[in-house]
Parts: structure tokens; C-alpha cells; sequence
């Protein structure tokens, strides 16, 4: 009788085994992109007679979002995954995730804006992140993702090392990621009659409010979510492209008057920019006390009057949650009323500008230690993300709960005002793992903020439509980590020292330019342009 029972369960163990590889082997030459199109995320049978595999996830906050909801529950049951999260912050990310490599201890994946230093080609020459596989037709959402541009910018003598987490669909798009907001109503209030134009203008106004402190509460310039977005806003004043992408490393090279290329912050009539920041510094445009400003103070300052504008990153809405859901409760009037979206002002020139930065910001990272059974699961995991399916049920939930679709398709959300977040902590982090949110330009996702702050968006994207971009030659940056050349410019830093300086704007130029060509700034420039003509010829 024993051995009766124990040969049917060997039976039963053989069949499920053999639908498993038929399952999969379904699964692998599906070829479908979109797991939407296909139903429910198919099942992996084989994995449920294994335990689940863990990833680790390093990426902000993880421990406060990644609590177990629906949303990662569902993930993590369908893929046979179980995710442990390695908490970082804004603020420490560059700092831990660094430790964590020197100290071998980095999580299974990672996110960080690093594919733009130097440490990017070093992890990748190192052994410490994980090259993508060539072949990536088991997992077609993320082979098709990793054609755009973004990615091939991003590969390394023809190899990926991360998947670039994409934030705007083309160039005109990245306008978005500096916005300075001001008070309109306050503006008004001061004798303002017109909407400003240009610097100049913009300068005019902030004083008014100052001047005349229309709600008395003893305001001042501008503030910013952080110090470090200064640049962004300021040095398109020289060149749209005289800016970084992040890491310090990457900047944009140009053709100067020789025939040679440098970085356009060398070529561009940088003092310009220096002297515009300066101007606006000493004159109280810019709040004093920007070196200790910080994101939650700065809003905090903007939402209760004590500041007649704000610089922000991620597009005009980004502000909406902790900022324009509760103007109305402190001021008694709408947001959209009282708050405009600075337009893009003219560079020296007279030609309008803006920050070109490239369409992604930040990037996710594999560990070179991860087994292949483990890699599989990630690239699972991110394929999935990028369907239709996952990225809907990563962005709102579940369908039906807080939203519905239309006959269009477009999302539809049962209570406007009711942030995700609150119900689903865990769409935080997955929804903005692979690519952030794009409800700013994909019209099928909408958000919880009124309709009124895309309209801005949009506004500000037509009038970045109409500039031109000048050239630029990305080779030479894919160079400068390929030759492993560890130099950096510090834009930043730059800005804030000759802004807030008391020596004269050319002289502490001419300070830093010199500085650059003891760190090897001619060098630089000689081996990049040695390699470029070696490779065109």
C-alpha cells in the first residue's frame, strides 16, 4: 500500500515537472511585448515547487515603501521573487552606494545617477555591475527599451552596464527638469503688469514683491528644492549645453575656433552666466541663505509666503503634493491663480533657452555577483515593469480599485484627489525602477494633481520645441570614461562660489580655468581629440 502511494506521487511529481518545461518553453517563444495582450502574468509553475528567489533593491526609501501591499505581492507571487529592500535617501545614495562597492556588499540591484562619472566605467572594468546580455528576445518590452537612445549612449565599447531609467521622451521634453514657479498674484499686487520676459524682468518683479511685501509676510527671493539646481537655471544663460547630465562627467563637447573639441564650458562665454548669477545673488533675486537651503524648508517657505519663488526639478506638477494640494487651505485661493510657471528666458543672445539635458536621469544597476538563475528573474522583473500591464499596476494598483480605463484606454481615477502612494506604498519604488512615472508625457497616465499643471507642462515643451540646439560631438564623453580619465567639472560648485563670492565675477573665472588646467584640463583635450582622429582615421 506504502509503495502504491508513494508511485503515484512520483507520477504526479514527473507530470507536473514535464507541464512545467511546456509551460516555459510557451512562455520563452511567446514573443508577446505585451503582457497586457496576453491576460493575467502567466504563473511560473516550475517556481512553485521552489522557494522564492530574493532580490535585493537599493533605491530610495525602500524600507518605508516596500511593505508588502497588493501591488508587491502580486509581483512577487507571478515572478516567483521575493524583494528585500536596502534602504537609501536622497540625501546619502552617492555616499552608501559607493561604500557598498568598495565594500563588496552591494545589493542584488541598485539605482544611482552614476552613468556619467567616472566610477561608471571603473565598476564595469572592475567586475562590479553586470554587462546585459546581448540577447534579450526572452524579455522583448526590455529589448525594445533598450533600443532608444538613451541606452546606446550609455554602452561601453558596445556593452551595457545599466538600464537607463528614462524620464522624458525627446529633447524639447527636458525643459521640464528646471522650473522656477513664482507668485503671480503677489506680482499683480506690486504693480506688475506683465508676465516677465526676460532676466531683467524677472529681476524687476521679485523685487516689487519684496518692496512692497503685499501679505506682509516679510518675503524674500528665491528659494530652491536644492542649491544644486542653480546651475541648470543659470548656465543655459551662456549655452543650453554648457550643462551636465549628472557625475560631474558629463558634458558636452564642442568645436572651438581651432578646429578642436573642448567642453562647451570652456568654448561658451561662461562669465556671462557667473556675472547673471552674481547680479541676481546681491540683489536679493536669489534668497541669501541658499547654501543651507533644503527641499522640505524650501517648500515649506513657498506654501506659507515667506518666498516669491521656487526653482524645482521634474516639471511643473512635481510640486503639486506637497505644495499645491493645501495652497488653498493656508491662502484661500487656488494655486493655478496665484502661481505661474516662469517662461524659458533668452540666453545672452536674446534666443530662447534651456537646460538640454539627455532623456534619462539615473540609472538601475545589476551586481556582477548575481547568479544567472537570479539574473533572469531581475531581467523578469524589469520586462514586466515595461508592459502595459506592469506599468499600470505599478503606477495606480490593481485595476478597480482606485481607478478604471476608458473606451481610449487612458486612465481614470475614481477619487482625483486620493494619492497612490497612500494606498500602495510599494508603487513608489516600482514604478519609477525602470523609468520614471511618465504621466508627464504619456497621456494615458494621469495623476492626481488638476489637469491644469500639464497644461503648463505643455506650454513650456512648445516653447522648447522652437529652439535650437547647438551641436555636439557625445563620443567624446563616451571617450573620456572609455580612456578612464577621472576629470570632472564642477559646475555647481562653480556657480555657487563665484555667486555668492566678493571678488569680481571675470577674476574668480579666470581662478577656476586655471585651477581646471592644473587638474589636466589640456590633456584632456589632447588625448580626446588624438582618439577621435585616430578612430576617423
Amino acid at each position: 500500500m506504502n509503495y502504491f502511494i508513494n508511485f503515484k506521487k512520483l507520477r504526479l511529481v514527473c507530470l507536473l515537472s514535464v507541464m512545467s518545461l511546456s509551460v516555459m518553453a510557451c512562455m520563452r517563444n511567446s514573443g508577446t511585448s505585451d503582457i497586457k495582450d496576453s491576460g493575467k502574468i502567466e504563473a511560473d509553475i516550475s517556481g512553485q515547487l521552489d522557494k522564492p528567489i530574493e532580490i535585493s533593491i537599493g533605491i530610495w526609501n525602500a524600507e518605508e515603501t516596500f511593505v508588502g501591499d497588493e501591488v508587491l505581492q502580486t509581483i512577487e507571487k507571478n515572478l516567483n521573487i521575493k524583494i528585500v529592500p536596502m534602504n537609501v535617501t536622497w540625501d546619502d545614495y552617492l555616499e552608501k552606494i559607493q561604500l557598498w562597492a568598495s565594500a563588496g556588499s552591494l545589493p542584488d540591484v541598485f539605482v544611482g545617477d552614476f552613468r556619467n562619472s567616472v566610477l561608471y566605467w571603473q565598476w564595469a572594468n572592475q567586475g562590479v555591475i553586470k554587462a546585459l546580455p546581448e540577447n534579450l528576445d526572452h524579455y522583448p518590452n526590455l529589448k525594445k527599451y533598450l533600443d532608444g537612445q538613451a541606452a546606446q549612449d550609455a554602452r561601453l565599447k558596445g556593452k551595457l552596464f545599466c538600464i537607463p531609467r528614462e524620464s522624458y521622451p525627446s529633447q524639447e521634453w527636458t525643459c521640464l527638469d528646471r522650473v522656477i514657479c513664482y507668485r503671480w498674484d503677489l506680482a499683480q499686487k506690486a504693480g506688475i503688469k506683465k508676465e516677465p520676459e526676460t532676466w531683467e524682468e524677472f529681476q524687476q518683479m521679485i523685487l516689487a514683491i519684496i518692496d512692497k511685501d503685499p501679505d506682509g509676510t516679510e518675503i524674500r527671493g528665491m528659494t530652491a528644492s536644492d542649491k544644486k539646481l542653480l546651475s541648470g537655471i543659470i548656465l543655459p544663460y551662456a549655452s543650453p549645453i554648457a550643462v551636465e547630465d549628472g557625475g560631474g562627467a558629463g558634458y558636452r563637447w564642442v568645436k572651438d575656433k581651432d578646429g578642436l573639441y573642448k567642453p562647451a564650458y570652456f568654448v561658451e562665454d561662461m562669465q556671462a552666466a557667473f556675472q547673471l548669477a552674481r547680479n541676481l545673488y546681491d540683489s536679493g533675486v536669489i534668497e541669501q541663505d541658499i547654501m543651507l537651503t533644503t527641499n522640505w524648508a524650501a517648500e515649506e517657505k513657498f506654501l506659507q509666503g515667506k518666498s516669491a519663488a521656487i526653482l524645482i526639478s521634474g516639471s511643473f506638477e512635481n510640486k503639486y503634493e506637497n505644495i499645491g494640494r493645501y495652497w488653498k487651505d493656508i491662502h484661500g485661493t487656488e494655486y493655478l491663480d496665484d502661481v505661474k510657471a516662469l517662461n524659458l528666458m533668452p540666453d545672452k543672445n536674446g534666443n530662447k533657452s534651456y537646460p538640454a539635458w539627455g532623456f534619462a536621469w539615473s540609472e538601475s544597476y545589476i551586481n556582477a555577483n548575481v547568479s544567472e538563475q537570479k539574473l533572469d528573474k531581475i531581467l523578469q522583473l524589469y520586462d514586466y515593469l515595461l508592459s502595459d500591464e506592469g506599468a499600470f499596476l505599478a503606477t495606480y494598483g490593481p485595476e478597480g480599485i482606485l481607478y478604471d480605463f476608458d473606451m481610449d484606454g487612458k486612465v481614470v481615477l475614481h477619487d482625483p484627489g486620493q494619492l497612490i502612494g497612500d494606498v500602495f506604498p510599494s508603487c513608489e519604488p516600482l514604478g519609477y525602477l525602470v523609468r520614471w512615472i511618465p504621466n508627464t508625457y504619456d497621456n494615458r497616465f494621469v495623476t492626481a494633481c488638476p489637469q491644469g499643471y500639464k497644461e503648463v507642462n505643455r506650454m513650456l515643451v512648445e516653447q522648447a520645441s522652437a529652439v535650437e540646439i547647438p551641436e555636439y560631438n557625445p563620443r567624446c564623453s563616451q571617450l573620456l570614461l572609455e580612456l578612464d580619465i577621472d576629470f570632472t567639472i564642477n559646475f555647481g560648485d562653480d556657480l555657487m562660489t563665484i555667486m555668492t563670492g566678493e571678488e569680481p565675477v571675470e577674476q574668480m573665472w579666470e581662478e577656476r580655468r586655471r585651477q581646471y588646467e592644473k587638474e589636466g584640463l589640456s590633456y584632456v583635450i589632447e588625448k580626446i581629440n588624438d582618439n577621435l582622429n585616430a578612430e576617423e582615421g
